[in-house]
């Protein structure tokens, strides 16, 4: 069975070329985030049946990319390109069968591994093979109920799993719960702290997904919670540009009164009126300050579509090396600017054209000209993420030390992007490693915060200094520990001050405990931290795991902490908070390390009067 799965594998694979359509329009309209775009280039040769449409058009839907999200046509398109023999496709397929996503197919999960596997793709890990451990809730899970808009179960799951675990996809329980609209499991995830300014590998937040959802009491509860209004996903569209786009003037006037800034530009250097005006919503655009030509319903004149761009420009943009070559031998002036002062070079960078970058460099580009805003070719590829354009850029000899527009060093442009392989040639070509933005934050420091391990490894490798605190006087390590970036802490605490407090006075070892990441604990405890500091509100690591209800870290630290009856400010012991979070395992784990039960808090009441108010049966007989 085996073998006949193989060579059907390989016949389907033979047939794919037949098939193939022009699909360069559409990927570009992705990278752009032109989701809809995309969508509809998509279409038509998804169901004349080429297999990358097929596969492309299937991960749109999936993740609700232009189209809201349509699991049951995700399967059936994967199928489809995986019949055809695209190997990713069967690869998908599988992992999908195997996560319950898609629930019927031709072949098992291990059949359509085995054809992705025979087409030359590289199989990850099967999630699913994780075994369960002592009955602990899978992260997954936790994003199964929000995005279902299972309140009960967001609830319980809160009290084991941390609040911004992520997916595949870079996506919290609070991205997923603002994308559907469930205005109540979004309140339950922010009253639990939940990072509102967290963003997937897009560069996506939530409050950018609930404003193209167009879900408007989601986004007020986003932004009463502080959800950055300007934050801009990886190809510079804000969530005013989205609502633009969508001709929803309420809804940029509620953003703008959050502080939205009209004068923004995506990569492209369009602002939020050039997108309503594109969109055919004139008036709003013309509020907005438009400075774009509105595109027409009729073919678009490249003197339309290009407000004030020359041919070469255009040329270089779409990355058209024989236009490059002529307008060049025609005389155009290569330095020349648009209305908001991009150069073919930069034109050219913002869109990845790395072959026109060269073309552009060789024939004498000035490559570190800013544009009205002040991004240089570097900063455009950078904040574009194309990391094969950027590094023409830099080996020609960019100036990797200067600010861009957005404040932010191309070291720090570089890591926002989780491009770790360019982290070595910007140093090499002269960036200052430890460099750091208007808020304090160094590359290291956002890499940490991001989570990215790699960008952590690669700018410790580099000589970033982990000591360096950002303006909340928090270390790198203390955000990998706030991350649960096991491997980021393990290479920072040999290097760092294991003990350096925010202005909070919270330890990397107190955030870790308090966000439940139990092994970053245990490594931290291994290296010698110290867990009797106390935080501003005087709250120990203990405290702060018992009020979480983080079992196994209250284990962990019982046996290390000199004080188990030590009180924070409200008075109240460990064994008080854990009776607090009816956490029945903290309890006894405390009880058993030789806690009292006698100690009162502020409100005069000790942990059994704590258990009776409670009404849990459990945690009144443990404490009687």
């Amino acid at each position: 069975m085996r073998r006949v799965l193989l060579v059907a594998g390989v016949l389907l694979a033979s047939l794919a070329p037949a098939l193939a359509s022009d699909l360069e329009p559409a990927r570009d309209a992705v990278r752009r985030h032109e989701f809809e775009r995309a969508v509809q280039l998509l279409g038509l040769p998804a169901t004349a049946g080429d297999p990358e449409a097929a596969f492309m058009l299937a991960q749109l839907l999936r993740y609700g990319r232009g189209v809201n999200q349509d699991l049951p046509e995700t399967c059936r398109l994967l199928e489809q390109s995986a019949a055809a023999g695209l190997a990713r496709a069967a690869a998908s397929l599988a992992a999908m069968l195997d996560a319950g996503e898609c629930t019927a197919s031709a072949r098992t999960a291990q059949q359509w591994r085995e054809i992705a596997v025979a087409g030359g793709h590289t199989l990850a890990p099967v999630t699913k093979s994780t075994p369960q451990v002592s009955g602990v809730p899978q992260p997954e899970m936790i994003l199964r109920a929000a995005r279902a808009g299972n309140l009960a179960e967001t609830r319980r799951l809160l009290q084991l799993l941390p609040v911004d675990v992520a997916d595949e996809y870079g996506r919290t329980a609070l991205m997923l719960a603002a994308e559907a609209g469930h205005l109540d499991v979004v309140r339950v995830l922010l009253e639990h702290d939940a990072h509102v300014a967290h963003t997937d590998r897009n560069g996506d937040s939530a409050l950018l997904l609930a404003v193209r959802a167009d879900h408007k009491n989601v986004i007020n509860q986003l932004l009463a919670a502080g959800a950055p209004a300007n934050l801009a996903n990886a190809s510079g569209v804000t969530p005013l540009m989205v609502a633009a786009r969508a001709g929803s003037r309420d809804l940029a006037t509620r953003l703008i009164a959050a502080g939205a800034d009209t004068s923004l530009r995506d990569t492209a250097g369009l602002r939020a009126g050039d997108f309503a005006a594109r969109a055919g919503h004139t008036d709003l655009g013309s509020s907005l300050g438009a400075t774009a030509s509105r595109a027409s319903s009729a073919p678009v004149p490249a003197g339309t579509l290009h407000a004030g761009r020359s041919p070469l420009m255009i040329a270089a943009e779409r990355g058209d090396l024989k236009s490059v070559a002529t307008r060049l031998a025609a005389g155009d002036d290569i330095n020349a600017q648009d209305g908001h002062g991009l150069t073919a070079l930069a034109v050219a960078a913002a869109a990845g054209k790395e072959a026109a970058i060269e073309r552009l460099l060789a024939s004498g580009a000035a490559m570190d000209q800013q544009d009205a805003d002040g991004w240089t070719a570097l900063g455009h590829a950078l904040r574009g993420g194309h990391v094969a354009a950027a590094v023409v850029i830099i080996h020609a000899g960019a100036d990797a030390r200067s600010a861009q527009g957005s404040g932010k060093t191309p070291l720090l442009l570089a890591v926002e992007a989780h491009q770790d392989g360019l982290i070595g040639p910007l140093v090499n070509a002269g960036a200052r490693v430890d460099a750091a933005d208007a808020s304090g934050t160094t590359a290291l420091i956002a890499a940490a915060a991001a989570g990215d391990d790699h960008c952590v490894a690669a700018l410790l490798e580099a000589g970033a200094r982990p000591a360096l605190t950002d303006r909340q006087g928090r270390t790198a390590l203390w955000h990998s520990a706030s991350q649960g970036s096991l491997s980021a802490v393990r290479r920072l605490v040999r290097q760092s001050p294991l003990d350096s407090a925010d202005a909070e006075g919270t330890t990397p070892l107190a955030v870790a405990a308090a966000r439940g990441h139990e092994t970053v604990v245990a490594a931290l405890l291994g290296a010698g931290t110290d867990t009797r500091i106390a935080s501003g509100s005087g709250n120990l690591p203990l405290h702060l795991a018992a009020a979480a209800g983080h079992a196994g870290i209250v284990n962990l630290l019982a046996r290390k902490s000199g004080d188990l009856d030590a009180v924070n400010h409200h008075q109240d012991t460990a064994l008080i908070l854990a009776v607090k979070a009816r956490c029945a395992d903290c309890v006894s784990t405390l009880l058993g390390a030789g806690a009292s039960g006698r100690l009162r808090n502020s409100d005069g009441l000790n942990a059994a009067d704590v258990a009776r108010l409670t009404g849990n049966p459990a945690l009144v007989q443990l404490l009687d």
